[in-house]
């Protein structure tokens, strides 16, 4: 067997693993343990239930074994018994888990929970201690984690990857107590490998403790969902602190408490907090929407992200048109342009885009009017440094440097908002509607009615809801539900830029040639 040691700095002598004396082990632990296994009807704790549970206590009085099988009260799925082999006639007749709840509360509490994918199993038993007017709360230790942070070189870390990496030897595989069992024999192979005070080191470095600030309690987080959503911090006289999203919420919020803290700001806000406020979004995408449009909307004190951009640009560029024009989402709908390119928060970097796409692709700066015009028909300095095709200088035609510079900057062209009006979108049945317009954010819903009713604040394009959109745009396209708006909508049609050309094509854009744009003076190139 060959195992990875570096992350450790010290090793014992060489031994073969698992020589150590289990009941010596057991009887020098710190504390006691469990090693604890479920088998359920299904992977959602708020849904599905349990239907085995095998227990192996290790401490100083010794070495015990403990398994139930249970009536989930629900249905099995036929895949479930097939990989378990637990029927629905084995748990039928056997106690519901609020009949032991009581005397497996006491079998648990006080000791270490160790589980593989712990927060699978540990989150099951608490949801069912809650159904049972009970609150469980324990230290937990995943030994996934803990593999991998012994043997980080290595791949895998799933039981089947223990048991041939270290030789376990399985009872059965899928049921609760050969599998419990299974980790015992792991923590006695990595004391074999280790000393007892660098597994400890390791155990303690992945075992958080949370110190819930004084206006929380440990039960108020146990009704968080551990699915995908938005939370929110307050501190005194409610005020917003900070806006955070998560795939698992409750695993996400005591993040913030557990004393790990990376910097001196987590410290203060997790001082600061008096209330937790979440909302489930259903899928990840939604929790991306609704966080950005909380923080942009509250603008919390401990967000640095996602703040509201009072203007944006973006180059306007269709065939035909020598170069490209920067316009601003004050005058121009960029959610019904056809032919806009990128999107940027200030004048400076939507000309920095461009001035390096020019030198990237031999495009010539003063015909993108990025650089001053020298007198007709002199080269630009790119040009003089071979470092441009020369449409300056009547060497490549104006039409001909357009669709060049067209082709350069069409893979950042925006897209279109792809309805008539706003929709209502959710990725899968059964979770909440987000309602979206011309690339904005307009809220969530529970139903199409309520959905309906927010479509009346004017919809602005909002470029963070773009960004999160874009990913998701076929199954947007596929799901999305149209919505009645009582507001109409203008399209803004792109204007090309008027242009006169001499006898080789060049574009001679002179001031006297461009008719007064009081739109164009505003959003001049050159300040």
């Amino acid at each position: 067997m060959t195992s990875d040691l570096t992350c450790l700095p010290e090793r014992l002598e060489t031994r073969q693993a698992g020589a150590l004396d289990a009941h010596a082990l057991a009887a020098a632990l710190a504390r006691p343990i469990v090693f604890v296994d479920l088998e359920t009807t299904g992977a959602d704790a708020q849904r599905d239930r349990i239907t085995e549970i095998g227990v192996v206590e290790v401490g100083p009085d010794g070495i015990q074994e403990w398994d139930i099988l249970l009536d989930p009260e629900a249905s099995i799925p036929p895949f479930i018994q097939g990989m378990t082999g637990i029927t629905e006639e084995m748990v039928r007749g056997q106690p519901t888990f609020g009949s032991i709840a009581e005397g497996l509360i006491e079998r648990l509490q006080g000791k270490l929970f160790i589980a593989h994918n712990a927060r699978f199993d540990y989150g099951f038993l608490k949801t069912e201690f809650r159904r049972a007017g009970l609150t469980f709360r324990a230290d937990v230790l995943c030994t996934l984690r803990l593999s991998r942070s012994l043997f980080p070189s290595v791949e895998r870390h799933g039981l089947d990857a223990l048991i041939a990496r270290f030789d376990l030897a399985p009872k059965g595989r899928h049921r609760a107590l050969a599998d419990a069992e299974l980790l015992w024999q792991f923590w006695q192979k990595i004391h074999g490998i280790y000393s007892v005070d660098l597994v400890e080191a390791a155990v303690k470095s992945l075992v958080k403790h949370a110190s819930l600030p004084s206006g929380l309690t440990e039960t108020s987080l146990d009704d968080v969902p551990d699915r995908p959503g938005v939370y929110m911090f307050h501190g005194d006289d409610d005020a917003p602190l900070y806006v955070g999203k998560s795939i698992h919420l409750r695993q996400r919020i005591r993040a913030h408490f557990s004393g790990d803290h990376t910097n001196g700001k987590d410290m203060q806000l997790s001082r600061q907090v008096r209330r937790v406020d979440w909302r489930e979004t259903g899928c990840e995408a939604g929790a991306l929407l609704l966080e950005a449009h909380l923080v942009k909307s509250l603008r919390p004190l401990y967000n640095q992200q996602l703040r509201h951009y009072d203007e944006l640009f973006a180059w306007e560029m269709m065939e035909g048109m020598p170069a490209p024009r920067l316009r601003s989402n004050r005058l121009t709908d960029f959610s019904r342009h056809a032919a806009l390119h990128g999107a940027f928060t200030s004048r400076t970097a939507a000309r920095a885009w461009l001035g390096a796409l020019a030198n990237e692709h031999r495009l010539c700066q003063v015909t993108l009017l990025l650089e001053p015009a020298a007198r007709r028909g002199n080269p630009c300095f790119a040009r003089q440094l071979h470092r441009c095709n020369g449409a300056c200088t009547g060497e490549e035609s104006g039409p001909a440097h357009g669709r060049r510079t067209l082709a350069v900057i069409e893979s950042q062209a925006l897209r279109r908002w792809p309805f008539d009006g706003p929709v209502a979108w959710r990725e899968a049945d059964h979770q909440p509607w987000h309602v979206i317009e011309d690339w904005c954010y307009l809220g969530m819903a529970n139903t199409l009615e309520e959905a309906a009713q927010l479509t009346e604040p004017p919809a602005r394009f909002d470029i963070d809801t773009y960004q999160i959109l874009l990913p998701y745009l076929s199954d947007l396209l596929a799901r999305a539900v149209p919505l009645v708006s009582a507001r109409g909508f203008m399209l803004t049609a792109p204007t090309p830029l008027p242009t006169r050309r001499d006898a080789a094509g060049r574009p001679r854009l002179t001031a006297r040639s461009q008719p007064r744009d009081r739109a164009a003076d505003t959003l001049s190139l050159f300040e």
